[in-house]
């Protein structure tokens, strides 16, 4: 069999460096699945204490391989390992830059309660490779944005990015940002913004959008990526976009600490429950979701289990994942935050 290396991205905050070994093998699992390997043995090793994620396999891996593990939030280097006078001896291997942007848009923006960029792009890698549409020119979005860390993450990789936030500011911030980026960066872009009207609320909603492309060409052909915000209530998510619009939802909810979101009793109010946000917002989450689209959710295991999460979904439609890779994914962010991760598809 053959065996490769994978030296761990450096990027990882400290806390959840040390959960990162344990999320990194389900993404590993999935992904080798993913590319159509059957037979391969995921081993966690160090050489010269530092730490690697190594895996071994029947067939070489190819470009199909590469590609994906190129995509993994893990991944910051890959080698082939092979004995030579009995010690382990690596070769690198090259993997494809998998960025239409450089993947710092993500991490310059600084902010309380930001969610760390490579768990974004964790959750974002477990729905793309537990659905049918890899490969396809994907839409994503994340029905409780913030100030737009999936967004840029999922735009970095090339994907169409929209967000749903019901915070003005922080919507505000977000397009502010990113429109300032585009200009030190040079991207070519247009940018614009309209009210919705809405029957179900006398709120009404405001969109922010970008579209983008990397040169004149792809411009006017209109090969650009498109980024937007709804500044409005998740609720009616299904009023600020068509129905089966979107192939993968992702989405870092409340922890019951600091983050807060709007309350279904008390207009106007903010509350901490995530059971209170799901319940509330995953039927129209299902409208707006492709057949067969899967969602992707954190949040805080303390306020809120995986058999009440799994219920609510089920109750909106969803069929929730089962299994060792999908079971496993809850770790300790501090001590009043244990995070899990739960995925299920539109039925």
């Amino acid at each position: 069999m053959k065996k490769y290396a994978i030296l761990l991205n450096p990027r990882h905050s400290r806390v959840y460096f040390e959960a990162s070994l344990k999320l990194s093998v389900a993404e590993l699992t999935l992904a080798l699945s993913h590319a159509g390997h059957k037979d391969f043995e995921i081993i966690e090793e160090s050489f010269g204490s530092v730490p690697y994620l190594c895996f071994r396999c029947q067939e070489p891996v190819n470009e199909k391989t590469l590609e994906r593990l190129s995509r993994c939030s893990f991944t910051y280097a890959l080698f082939e390992v092979c004995k030579t006078d009995g010690e382990p001896c690596f070769t690198p291997l090259s993997l494809p830059n998998p960025l239409y942007i450089d993947g710092g848009i993500s991490c310059i923006l600084k902010y309380s309660g930001k969610t760390n960029e490579n768990f974004t792009r964790f959750m974002i890698n477990l729905a793309l490779f537990s659905s049918p549409f890899y490969g396809e020119k994907i839409k994503l979005l994340d029905p409780v944005a913030g100030k737009g860390t999936t967004l840029f993450e999922a735009l970095s990789l090339g994907y169409d990015a929209y967000g749903i936030e019901l915070s003005e500011k922080a919507a505000h911030d977000a397009f502010t940002y990113l429109k300032k980026y585009l200009e030190i960066e040079r991207f070519k872009h247009r940018t614009g913004h309209e009210t919705i009207n809405i029957k179900e609320s006398s709120a009404g909603a405001k969109r922010v959008f970008a579209e983008l492309s990397r040169t004149k060409q792809e411009m006017k052909e209109n090969a650009v990526k498109r980024w937007e915000m709804v500044w409005g209530n998740s609720q009616y998510a299904d009023s600020y976009f068509k129905k089966n619009s979107f192939h993968i939802m992702v989405g870092d909810l409340p922890y019951g600490v600091q983050h807060g979101n709007v309350s279904s009793s008390r207009q106007g109010s903010f509350t901490r429950s995530p059971k209170e946000l799901v319940s509330l917002c995953a039927p129209s989450w299902h409208k707006v979701l492709k057949p067969n689209g899967v969602i992707a959710l954190s949040w805080n295991s303390f306020v809120f289990s995986r058999q009440q999460f799994a219920k609510l979904l089920e109750d909106a439609g969803f069929s929730v994942f089962c299994g060792e890779i999908y079971e496993s994914l809850e770790h300790r962010v501090d001590n009043s935050i244990k995070r899990d991760l739960i995925l299920a598809k539109k039925l």
